[in-house]
């Protein structure tokens, strides 16, 4: 039976008090910021309320849409995670048919936690200054972007911060591309196996019977299959400790501007208490 709350699907504005995990509320300090960035460039009604360039509206209408897409990979994710547990525990559906649809949500798991990190590379842009801005690469990724924090003649075309940063996330990011690429641009599918009441996954790199595993082991485990709800942890926690992370990293450079005001947002939706409850109350062995 569902349950009667005011919001079916969206962001919300929080109090001190409400900004948790947990229930129908997962708050974040990277959505704070952004959406405190844009209900501080544009009014209610979608205008900006300040002069700005065209350059200026050109990149903040980049860094709307890419806060929008963030907002709902965010709410993908946890949808995404509490049908997996609807079906999971569905005995009715049948084993087969059952795999292929969880297959398919694993798929869509890990091309949102990819999309995640590619809304980053628009997000640093509301903490460069005037000549900083001007300079930042033109390619939409965030790959793109930590290649070029690494040269060393870049050093002074993007806050320290940022690099030390974006140094911290590439191994992070390199594992969910790998997912990503595999999945998309290789053709390669997810494998899942059950044994001892436990659903476990892989990855074939070339068919289903030879013994390797495409998926970066993450866990760290000499198991040639993945415990499926301690991978799932695993990747989604360490995406949204790393989107925390540049959260506060970019709240403490905007912070200083004086047309920017900060405060506290939440999504909410009717899937949200079953990602929650993964998030924070689901232990392993």
């Amino acid at each position: 039976m569902d349950k009667k709350r005011l919001v079916i699907k969206g962001t919300i504005l929080v109090g001190p008090q409400s900004f948790k995990v947990g229930e129908d509320i997962f708050s974040s300090v990277l959505l704070s910021v952004m959406s405190s960035w844009y209900y501080s460039t544009y009014s209610s009604a979608g205008e900006p309320l300040r002069d700005y360039s065209e350059e200026e509206l050109r990149e903040f209408g980049k860094i709307r849409l890419a806060l929008n897409g963030y907002t709902n990979d965010l709410h993908n994710i946890s949808i995404n995670y509490s049908l997996f547990k609807e079906i999971n525990n569905n005995t009715e559906i049948g084993i087969y048919k059952g795999n292929i649809y969880l297959e398919s949500i694993f798929e869509n798991i890990f091309t949102n936690l990819r999309s995640l990190y590619d809304f980053f590379y628009h997000f640093i842009k509301i903490c460069l200054d005037e000549k900083q801005f001007k300079q930042y690469p033109g390619t939409d990724s965030i790959n793109t972007l930590v290649r070029y924090a690494k040269k060393p003649n870049n050093a002074d075309k993007l806050p320290t911060e940022i690099i030390q940063y974006l140094e911290f996330i590439q191994s992070d990011l390199d594992d969910i591309k790998k997912i990503r690429d595999s999945i998309i641009h290789k053709g390669k599918d997810i494998m899942l196996t059950r044994e001892s009441g436990k659903l476990y996954m892989r990855m074939p790199i070339k068919d289903l019977f030879t013994k390797d595993n495409l998926l970066p082991n993450i866990l760290e485990t000499e198991n040639l299959n993945y415990d499926v709800e301690q991978y799932l942890s695993k990747i989604i926690k360490t995406a949204f400790r790393n989107m925390e992370i540049l959260g506060e990293v970019l709240l403490s450079e905007v912070y200083k501007n004086e047309n920017y005001k900060f405060s506290l947002y939440a999504i909410s939706n009717y899937c949200i208490d079953d990602f929650n409850e993964f998030l924070v109350l689901k232990k392993f062995d």
